[in-house]
């Protein structure tokens, strides 16, 4: 079972892609993790070999949060991340 844990925001890389308009959230240095499907376009990345929450995928992030915050990206992912990892708690218990 996948674990989540507190990150602090030093640790937390984002990386926006416009043409595609996917957001990729690493909690610490990237790294190849499976992609769980929480809800539509919403995917958190596990560790494969630790079970460890390392990011969060969010696909077609402005179409679907920036509109409805006026909230930069950075200030839109603070406040949707921790609803998805939530959903991801939930849905691995």
């Amino acid at each position: 079972m996948a674990t989540t844990e507190k990150i602090s925001k030093q640790a937390l890389n984002i990386d926006y892609d416009p043409t595609a308009d996917i957001l990729y959230i690493s909690f610490g240095k990237p790294k190849p993790a499976i992609c769980v499907e929480v809800s539509d376009g919403d995917l958190v990345r596990v560790d494969a070999y630790t079970d460890k929450v390392v990011g969060v995928t969010i696909i077609d992030f402005k179409k679907r949060y920036i509109n409805q915050h006026s909230f930069s990206i950075e200030e839109s992912a603070s406040v949707i991340v921790p609803k998805i990892l939530e959903q991801f708690r939930h849905s691995t218990h």
